[in-house]
């Protein structure tokens, strides 16, 4: 065997290693990285009156966390879409999503929209800022509607931000992200058995999916 046939050999196990350490390093192989979005949901009350004002907000200084890797990675300048749906938990429709129960307040720096959908429901889009490597979003409800209401905030990323991707990225990964509201607590669980409607009783099992996305439970009176 000859030597340069010898280099050639070692040079490839030293490229395979290489990449290995590489692969390891960057994340999941395969998957999806799940970016944490932290969100406070103030005043913190199961009970408000029409004309409160609600303020929901967030403020992520760049790296942001992601919690498969338990890592914080740069993202500069990415597109956070976020979808905001209210459910009226008293109708007879299940999953009846109607934010126009209250007065949206958001200011007009930040890229937003209500979507209408063609049964009379419609949710609240809207993105967060980037400017001095810090991420923001803030918008205010005005409950117009007595009730029971479970508000809901979920990323939009894959659908509104296209196949956006980071230095750090591994193949074959997408990226998407988690809202946790009010450090990720109860946030009223328990209000689900006293809608009106009972389907969501059946909510009980879905807790972790409620507080991955940004779950909030409130009671609206006069």
């Amino acid at each position: 065997m000859n030597t340069r046939f010898l280099f050639l050999i070692a040079f490839t196990i030293i490229l395979s290693t290489n990449s290995c350490i590489k692969d390891d390093d960057c994340g999941p192989k395969y998957g999806t990285y799940e970016f944490v979005l932290p969100f406070e949901l103030s005043p913190s009350s199961e009970v408000f009156h029409i004309g409160d004002t609600i303020t929901i907000s967030s403020s992520i200084e760049n790296p942001i966390y992601e919690r498969k890797t338990d890592t914080k990675y740069q993202l500069d300048d990415f597109k956070f879409y976020l979808k905001t749906s209210i459910f009226d938990m008293d109708t007879s429709i299940v999953d009846f999503l109607y934010i126009e129960h209250f007065d949206l307040l958001i200011d007009s720096s930040y890229w937003y929209k209500i979507f209408h959908y063609s049964d009379g429901a419609s949710v609240l889009n809207c993105q967060y800022n980037f400017e001095n490597n810090t991420y923001s979003l803030e918008y205010k409800l005005i409950p117009k509607k007595t009730g029971h209401f479970f508000f809901s905030q979920w990323s939009d990323i894959n659908y509104r931000g296209g196949n956006q991707t980071f230095s750090q990225q591994c193949d074959k990964t997408d990226v998407d992200a988690k809202v946790y509201l009010n450090g990720r607590n109860d946030n009223n669980f328990y209000l689900m058995n006293e809608a009106k409607n009972k389907y969501y009783k059946t909510w009980n099992n879905n807790k972790e999916k409620y507080l991955d996305n940004g779950g909030y439970c409130f009671k609206v009176i006069e």
